[in-house]
């Protein structure tokens, strides 16, 4: 597969997502706050109520902080601290990745399919999702369901769970994107396979967007990474999002 972001996001929110450690059994990704990039510094909220409902299958805080989160470690606790944070908010985010002075750097970026100039902070921060193998936190795009063009590398969500299926799935395979109205769970669920075989789902957080795009757009999808331990697999697909050709040809 020769596949590489040429239309990377340029999202001004990126939603941080937090997963519990592997020995926990509850793992699903919990959306506790938002990186906004709407004015000139950069601000960072936690989800509170309503909202924190809404965006997490409506179960409650409560419930996260059994599974052990207590916020992230720049702002601290959300029920400790003010609704909104504003001094250094990029910067924190940003310690997350690799510096890119580094001579290597380019070569990390080849991890999330990107050879080409260099990004602005909030590109780099969806590219990546910033993720770090010492703790949960992620931050995701939520995707922008107007845009006209996007690439992006996204995590498969639950694919550990389907290692008994997948394991002969190679890099490189082209996956189908297949709404799942009826999941008891989601109705917004978006299943990825490849044949018969399925390979896991589109990230909750993105995948209503992905929806509007499936319905208003041309997707392709490939896997094109698996990593992770043995008893905790991941694996990442490149969407690739274009306008139908017959809105081209209009």
């Amino acid at each position: 597969m020769d596949a590489w972001v040429e239309a990377p996001p340029t999202p001004l929110e990126l939603t941080l997502s937090w997963r519990a450690p592997e020995e926990v059994e509850d793992r699903t990704r919990w959306a506790v706050g938002l990186l906004s990039a709407h004015t000139p510094v950069p601000t960072f909220r936690y989800f509170q109520g309503d909202e924190f409902r809404h965006l997490n299958l409506k179960r409650d805080h409560a419930e996260l902080e059994k599974l052990g989160y207590r916020g992230y470690p720049a702002f601290g606790s959300p029920r400790d601290k003010g609704p909104e944070f504003s001094e250094d908010v990029m910067a924190a985010f940003l310690r997350r990745l690799p510096p890119s002075t580094r001579s290597d750097f380019p070569s990390y970026l080849e991890l999330f399919r990107y050879r080409g100039a260099t990004l602005p902070p909030m590109t780099l921060l969806a590219l990546t999702a910033a993720r770090l193998p010492s703790d949960g936190f992620a931050l995701i795009d939520r995707l922008d369901p107007n845009a006209v063009a996007c690439d992006i590398v996204v995590e498969i969500a639950g694919y550990r769970h389907q290692t008994s299926n997948n394991t002969a799935v190679i890099e490189g395979a082209k996956l189908e994107l297949v709404p799942e109205p009826e999941n008891p769970r989601d109705p917004n669920a978006v299943r990825m396979m490849t044949g018969e075989t399925t390979v896991g789902y589109v990230n909750r957080l993105q995948a209503e967007t992905v929806l509007t795009w499936l319905a208003t757009r041309s997707l392709t999808c490939w896997l094109i990474r698996k990593n992770g331990r043995s008893h905790s697999p991941t694996a990442y697909a490149l969407l690739r999002m274009r306008p139908l050709e017959s809105s081209l040809a209009a």
